[in-house]
Protein backbone atom coordinates (compact mmCIF):
# COMPACT_ATOMS: atom_id res chain seq x y z
CA UNK A 1 0.00 0.00 0.00
CA UNK A 2 2.69 2.50 0.47
CA UNK A 3 4.14 1.80 -3.14
CA UNK A 4 2.29 4.52 -4.80
CA UNK A 5 3.64 7.37 -2.03
CA UNK A 6 7.03 6.03 -2.06
CA UNK A 7 7.16 6.19 -5.99
CA UNK A 8 5.29 9.55 -5.87
CA UNK A 9 8.51 10.77 -3.22
CA UNK A 10 11.14 8.97 -5.53
CA UNK A 11 11.83 6.22 -2.86
CA UNK A 12 13.10 3.18 -3.94
CA UNK A 13 10.35 0.61 -1.87
CA UNK A 14 11.08 -3.12 -2.11
CA UNK A 15 10.64 -6.04 -0.25
CA UNK A 16 12.64 -9.48 0.31
CA UNK A 17 9.98 -12.05 2.12
CA UNK A 18 10.16 -15.24 2.34
CA UNK A 19 6.30 -16.85 1.20
CA UNK A 20 6.71 -19.81 3.81
CA UNK A 21 6.66 -17.15 7.03
CA UNK A 22 3.91 -15.76 8.81
CA UNK A 23 3.76 -13.97 11.95
CA UNK A 24 1.39 -14.98 14.52
CA UNK A 25 -0.35 -11.96 16.08
CA UNK A 26 -2.96 -9.02 16.10
CA UNK A 27 -2.81 -7.79 12.81
CA UNK A 28 -4.50 -4.33 13.17
CA UNK A 29 -1.28 -3.97 15.68
CA UNK A 30 1.28 -5.76 13.29
CA UNK A 31 0.28 -3.49 10.32
CA UNK A 32 0.77 -0.26 12.70
CA UNK A 33 3.90 -0.88 13.70
CA UNK A 34 5.89 -2.01 10.26
CA UNK A 35 3.17 1.23 9.04
CA UNK A 36 4.90 3.17 11.45
CA UNK A 37 8.84 1.67 10.52
CA UNK A 38 7.94 2.56 6.81
CA UNK A 39 6.37 6.07 7.73
CA UNK A 40 9.40 6.61 9.12
CA UNK A 41 11.89 5.60 6.77
CA UNK A 42 10.59 8.10 4.40
CA UNK A 43 10.10 10.99 6.49
CA UNK A 44 13.60 10.82 8.00
CA UNK A 45 15.58 9.45 4.73
CA UNK A 46 16.19 11.42 1.43
CA UNK A 47 14.17 11.35 -1.77
CA UNK A 48 15.73 8.68 -3.76
CA UNK A 49 16.34 6.49 -0.55
CA UNK A 50 16.48 2.14 -0.88
CA UNK A 51 13.82 1.14 1.53
CA UNK A 52 13.50 -2.47 2.09
CA UNK A 53 11.10 -4.95 3.93
CA UNK A 54 12.19 -8.25 5.02
CA UNK A 55 10.87 -11.17 6.54
CA UNK A 56 12.24 -14.38 6.92
CA UNK A 57 13.27 -17.23 9.20
CA UNK A 58 15.98 -17.42 11.72
CA UNK A 59 16.60 -19.94 14.54
CA UNK A 60 12.90 -21.49 14.29
CA UNK A 61 11.86 -17.57 14.68
CA UNK A 62 10.23 -15.22 12.27
CA UNK A 63 12.44 -12.15 11.89
CA UNK A 64 11.42 -9.18 9.93
CA UNK A 65 12.80 -6.20 9.05
CA UNK A 66 12.27 -2.65 7.90
CA UNK A 67 16.48 -1.64 5.47
CA UNK A 68 16.94 1.67 4.36
CA UNK A 69 20.23 3.14 2.86
CA UNK A 70 19.30 6.95 4.56
CA UNK A 71 21.45 8.72 7.07
CA UNK A 72 20.94 6.24 9.94
CA UNK A 73 20.62 7.04 13.43
CA UNK A 74 23.64 7.55 15.58
CA UNK A 75 24.38 4.27 17.70
CA UNK A 76 24.35 5.57 21.38
CA UNK A 77 20.63 7.08 20.18
CA UNK A 78 19.19 3.31 19.13
CA UNK A 79 18.20 2.27 22.64
CA UNK A 80 16.72 5.75 23.57
CA UNK A 81 14.52 6.29 20.40
CA UNK A 82 11.71 3.61 21.44
CA UNK A 83 11.07 6.09 24.62
CA UNK A 84 8.19 8.28 24.59
CA UNK A 85 8.92 11.80 23.28
CA UNK A 86 12.02 11.09 22.45
CA UNK A 87 12.89 12.91 19.14
CA UNK A 88 16.21 12.80 17.89
CA UNK A 89 17.72 16.58 17.31
CA UNK A 90 18.08 16.52 14.06
CA UNK A 91 14.33 15.02 13.70
CA UNK A 92 13.05 18.15 15.78
CA UNK A 93 11.93 20.13 12.52
CA UNK A 94 10.14 17.20 10.85
CA UNK A 95 6.38 16.99 12.15
CA UNK A 96 5.75 14.40 14.58
CA UNK A 97 5.85 14.44 18.83
CA UNK A 98 8.13 11.42 19.31
CA UNK A 99 5.89 8.62 20.04
CA UNK A 100 5.52 6.71 16.70
CA UNK A 101 8.59 4.38 17.15
CA UNK A 102 7.45 4.14 21.45
CA UNK A 103 4.11 2.38 20.15
CA UNK A 104 6.39 0.04 17.44
CA UNK A 105 8.42 -1.08 20.86
CA UNK A 106 4.81 -1.46 23.11
CA UNK A 107 3.71 -3.31 19.94
CA UNK A 108 6.90 -5.57 19.37
CA UNK A 109 6.41 -6.48 23.45
CA UNK A 110 2.95 -7.29 22.96
CA UNK A 111 4.00 -9.66 20.35
CA UNK A 112 7.05 -10.79 22.77
CA UNK A 113 9.22 -9.80 19.33
CA UNK A 114 12.57 -8.51 20.51
CA UNK A 115 13.16 -5.27 18.43
CA UNK A 116 16.92 -4.00 18.21
CA UNK A 117 18.58 -0.99 15.52
CA UNK A 118 21.30 -1.71 13.88
CA UNK A 119 23.92 0.26 11.45
CA UNK A 120 23.02 -0.64 8.01
CA UNK A 121 25.92 0.96 6.24
CA UNK A 122 24.86 3.32 5.04
CA UNK A 123 21.58 3.72 6.40
CA UNK A 124 19.48 1.92 9.68
CA UNK A 125 18.07 -1.74 9.94
CA UNK A 126 15.23 -2.31 12.58
CA UNK A 127 15.17 -6.16 12.95
CA UNK A 128 12.12 -7.76 15.09
CA UNK A 129 12.67 -11.30 16.17
CA UNK A 130 9.42 -12.88 16.74
CA UNK A 131 9.72 -16.22 18.83
CA UNK A 132 6.93 -18.39 19.40
CA UNK A 133 4.99 -16.27 16.87
CA UNK A 134 6.05 -18.31 13.17
CA UNK A 135 3.48 -19.90 11.06
CA UNK A 136 5.89 -22.02 8.23
CA UNK A 137 3.64 -23.34 5.60
CA UNK A 138 4.99 -25.41 2.73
Amino acid sequence: MYRPVAEDEHYVLSRRIDPHVQIRGDAELLTQLFSNLIENSMRHTPSGTRIVVGLRTARGAAVATIEDDGPGIPAEEHDKVFRRFYRLTSSRSTPGNGLGLALVAAIANLHHAKIEMQDGEPGLCVRMTFIGHTIFEK
